[in-house]
This record gives C-alpha cells, sequence and structure tokens, in this order.
C-alpha cells in the first residue's frame, strides 16, 4: 500500500489495477533512484510517481514518491515542498503513514520515501463492495485520530478522502487504518491561516471533499479536515459524493458554498434523523459551527449510526465512481432498500397538497371533538375559571407518566387544553395542547416523555431535520445549549428554532427529565421573536 500520488485521480477497485502513465513514470523498473531500486509502478497522477522500491541498506521496501520535472524545477514549491515534508516527517502516530526519508535525485527530481504497508485504500474498498457502515465508521474513528494528532501539531491535512485513506490487509476488524498524503506534495497551511505564501495553482484538493474556506482560498485550520472527513463519511456510507446532484466543477463549488448539507437519510432509509443532524453540524459553511475535533465529530457519528447494519450484503450498494457525479439523482441501490425509516412522534412528513387537505380536514374534526370531550368532562361554574388555573389537566384516568408529564409543563395552559396521544416505543407519554393564553404563547404543542437520552436526542434531531434552522433570537446558537437563570453553569438540554411549513417553531429538550417539548405559532403575524420570548419566560 502507498500514499496516493494525485488528490485529483481516482480510486479504481484495486491498487495493482491503477493505470499507469508512460508520461509520469519517469524512472523504469530495475531503475536506481538515490540508492533506492525500483521494483514497481505503483500508481501515477499529474504530480508525479509513486514506486514501490527496495530501501539501499535496510531489509524493507518503502514507497517512494517522485515529483515531476515541472514541479521540481519550481523553486518556490521547492522551498515549500522541503518544509512540508519535514513538519510531516516529525508526526509519529500510528494512523499516519510515517515518512522516512527525502531528497533529490538525478536529473534534479524531487523525491520522498515513505511506509509501504500492502493492503488497499478506502476508495477501493468501497467500489469492491467491502464497505459495511460498521466498517465506514471503524475507518473515519481511526482517521479522526490521526486529523486530531496532526493539528495538536499544527498541521492540517487539506486532502481527506477515501483515496487518501489506507487499509491494511488482515480481516475488517484488525486492519490497521492510516492517512497519507500529509501535505507532501502540496503546500498546506497550518492552524491558525497561512504562512503568506501563495499556493501553487497547478496544486489542487479534490474538490468533492473540499471545505467551503479551502474553496474561497481563505486561511484554513482543522476544521477544514473535519469538513473533509464528514464528506468522506459521506460518500463511504452511501456510495455517493456530496452534492450528487452538481454536474461540473463550478457546480461543485457553488454546493460547497451554499447548498445545505445532503442528508443521509435521503439515501439510507435505515439512517436515523440524528445522523443527518450530525453530519449537518460537520459540514457547516462557517467553520466556528462544527465540531471542535475531529474525534468529537467520529463519536457522534458513531453513536447516531447504531440503526445502520449489515443484513443485506454490502454488494447490494450502487457505488458512483469516484470523480464522477451522476447527471440526475435516481432511487438509491443499498442494503437498507428495505429497511423501514423510524417515523417522527410530533409532525407527519412533507405531503402532496392532496393528502395535506385531507388531513387537515381530520384535524379539524379531531379538534372540535377534543373541544366537545373536554367541555363534558370539566363543565366550569364561572368564564373565569375556564382561562385562570396556570397548569393543564388531562383525564381524570391519566396514566401516572401521562400525570408526571402534565406536571412538568409550562404554566399557561387552560383547563382542558391537553390531551394526551398516542406514543411509540420510544415514547413514555405524550399530550398535545392548544392555545397557551399567557402573552406570545403558541397556538400548538407536543409535549413528549422520552424513554431515554438517547430517544430524547433522535427525537429533536427529527424535529430539526424537518425544519429550517434559524437563529434563537437575538443571536442563539440554534441548535445550541440552553441555561436556566439562576444556574447558568448547567446545561439543561438542547434548544433549537426555527420555521416549519412557514410558522415559528420552538423546541427544546429537557435532559433530566427526558422532556421534548415542540411549540408553534400559527396565528397570523406570529414571529419567532415572540415565541422564543414565551420560551424563555416559560423555561
Amino acid at each position: 500500500m502507498h500514499d496516493e500520488i494525485d488528490s485529483d485521480t481516482p480510486s479504481p477497485a484495486g491498487r495493482a489495477a491503477r493505470p499507469v502513465s508512460n508520461a509520469l513514470s519517469m524512472f523504469a523498473v530495475g531503475d536506481a533512484v538515490a540508492g533506492y531500486l525500483i521494483e514497481q509502478v505503483i500508481a501515477t497522477g499529474a504530480t508525479g510517481t509513486v514506486y514501490l522500491a527496495k530501501h539501499p541498506n535496510l531489509p524493507r521496501r518503502d514507497a517512494l514518491k517522485v515529483l515531476s520535472a515541472d514541479l521540481s524545477r519550481d523553486s518556490a514549491f521547492r522551498e515549500r515542498f522541503i518544509r512540508e515534508a519535514d513538519i510531516a516527517s516529525l508526526l509519529d502516530h500510528p494512523n499516519i503513514v510515517s515518512i522516512h526519508d527525502r531528497g533529490e535525485a538525478e536529473g534534479g527530481h524531487l523525491w520522498i520515501a515513505m511506509q509501504y504497508v500492502a493492503g488497499t485504500d478506502a476508495e477501493a474498498a468501497l467500489q469492491a463492495g467491502a464497505m459495511t457502515p460498521a466498517r465506514a465508521i471503524r475507518i473515519v474513528s481511526e482517521v479522526a485520530k490521526a486529523l486530531d494528532y496532526a493539528h495538536q501539531h499544527n498541521v492540517v491535512h487539506h486532502d481527506v478522502k477515501p483515496g487518501n485513506i489506507l487499509l491494511s490487509n488482515g480481516n475488517r476488524e484488525e486492519e490497521h487504518v492510516l492517512l497519507g498524503d500529509f501535505g507532501v506534495a502540496r503546500a498546506v497551511s497550518t492552524a491558525g491561516g497561512s504562512d503568506g505564501a501563495t499556493e501553487d495553482s497547478t496544486l489542487a484538493v479534490t474538490l468533492a471533499y473540499a471545505a467551503p474556506e479551502v474553496i474561497t482560498g481563505t486561511p484554513v485550520d482543522g476544521q477544514a479536515d473535519i469538513y473533509s472527513l464528514a464528506c468522506t463519511l459521506f460518500r463511504l456510507l452511501t456510495g455517493r459524493q456530496p452534492f450528487y446532484g452538481a454536474e461540473g466543477t463550478a457546480a461543485v463549488a457553488h454546493a460547497h458554498l451554499h447548498q445545505p448539507p445532503p442528508r443521509i437519510s435521503d439515501l439510507l432509509p435505515a439512517a436515523t434523523r440524528q445522523l443527518d443532524v450530525v453530519m449537518a453540524r460537520a459540514l457547516a459553511k462557517n467553520p466556528r459551527d462544527r465540531f471542535s475535533s475531529a474525534r468529537e465529530f467520529a463519536a457522534a457519528a458513531a453513536e447516531a449510526s447504531a440503526s445502520l447494519t449489515e443484513r443485506t450484503p454490502p454488494a447490494a450498494r450502487q457505488v458512483t465512481p469516484a470523480g464522477q457525479l451522476p447527471a440526475n439523482r435516481s432511487e438509491p441501490t443499498t442494503w437498507f432498500r428495505n429497511a423501514v425509516r423510524k417515523t417522527a412522534t410530533w409532525w407527519p412528513p412533507r405531503m402532496e397538497r392532496p393528502a395535506v387537505i385531507v388531513w387537515s380536514v381530520f384535524a379539524v374534526i379531531a379538534l372540535i371533538a377534543a373541544v366537545l370531550w373536554a367541555k363534558l368532562l370539566w363543565p366550569s361554574s364561572s368564564p373565569s375559571e375556564q382561562t385562570s388555573p396556570p397548569t393543564s389537566t388531562t383525564t381524570p384516568s391519566q396514566s401516572p407518566e401521562a400525570a408526571a408529564l402534565v406536571s412538568k409543563l409550562p404554566p399557561g395552559y387552560p383547563r382542558g387544553a391537553c390531551v394526551p396521544t398516542p406514543t411509540n416505543a420510544d415514547s413514555t407519554a405524550e399530550v398535545a395542547c392548544g392555545p397557551n393564553a399567557d402573552p406570545g404563547g403558541p397556538t400548538s404543542s407536543i409535549y413528549t416523555l422520552r424513554r431515554d437520552r438517547a430517544a430524547l436526542r433522535e427525537g429533536l434531531a427529527d424535529v430539526v431535520s424537518r425544519s429550517d434552522v434559524m437563529i434563537c433570537p437575538p443571536n442563539i446558537q440554534s441548535p445550541g445549549p440552553w441555561r436556566r437563570n439562576d444556574s447558568p453553569s448547567v446545561v439543561r438540554g438542547t434548544l433549537f428554532c426555527g420555521i416549519q411549513d412557514g410558522e415559528p417553531l420552538v423546541a427544546w429538550t429537557n435532559e433530566e427529565d427526558r422532556l421534548l417539548g415542540v411549540v408553534r405559532a400559527e396565528q397570523p403575524g406570529a414571529t419567532l421573536d415572540g415565541l422564543y420570548r414565551w420560551w424563555s419566560s416559560h423555561s
């Protein structure tokens, strides 16, 4: 196995079958380069060639990367290459390809000798139909360790992609994962921004995995690698590159800069909404909105991927060759075609107009029935009693779980405004409420007690995925942590502000109570500011 020579060279089904260009293969088998004996041409690309070479003194073989004559003669590139090779050689981590030596061969060709490991790479494994979800998650988790180590040493990889992730021979549970190509064949910005040198125009990262700040040429840090790692996971799980519907270089670049992050659940029905939310954070346009470390992203992705199994053979996947983008989005062919996506408890999926009309009629009928039912069960002795009680009540025969839920609701719901609703396996109790009587209060609400914290977070993730994400007024992160004023150091849960079907929505979790609240303001002129003010005064 070797470190891939060219960022834009697609990985084939196997490294042995990689096409070799005579024009770029500067040395033949049997030639000596700086004392190394060339035994095999492994790969070629626009920047040079990688050879399998016998070490001049030690009983081992190295991957010898020899750069093209044009790059080797460029004085600015030579200086950057030597500097970056020196930096990369200081990285000593089990998940990073080791650099053994560098130098200049006859004819002025720059070369670098690296660790050679027999095996394949993640892109080749994917195209061979050997990439399962568990394997993909494990690979990304191992690469995350390498990236965090590099970032701690102020080294940014700048070109994380499946073809640069090397997999040693052996069974999948024990295979060794190594990340290669640490800035060797191109200049790389260190953490904190550019070093002032201008990037060589002939050196380009793989656009399908490039962070927005890399595309725009602004200074980058380790957050760019986290974005690329998320793109890599998307590829390994779905067989598609992110923004696979974009055609052409300009369209792909525009998608990275402006389009919302793609959803894995659109291609894998068994994927949870929680995984979509994790990916959306890792693929945020603003680097500051991403995960703080690669391992934090990998851990969140692993937790959110629990629903992905390997029941169906991975050969059933539809894999798009690297470097190619399908002209039209088609029905995905994956292991999970026959799997069932978990349904949302609160809001139905978006429907075509006829179905919306039918459901609207049912909703009106159900609301009228609920109001009549409440009036029969709880006749009021005076008009004031109908609106004055600050807490909600359900039926006298409510379950202990429902009673516990009612006791946790915000004040302002009139008597009879909240009624129990059916629950699924992830919830222990749920109530649907009508208008809250307090100023700025929601017109409809759903409150749910979730089975555990994992189910609680998945429930919020589902709400987020079905809404347009907004910043909570005046400028509060969404989704983001929330705290009470009396204990500002204690995070109580996660707060989300959004727009759903054109209407303001606020959702939040209370981790201690396992409570999920989702409130909407449907009256004319309702604003997110008003709904958020109600929430902040009742939370």
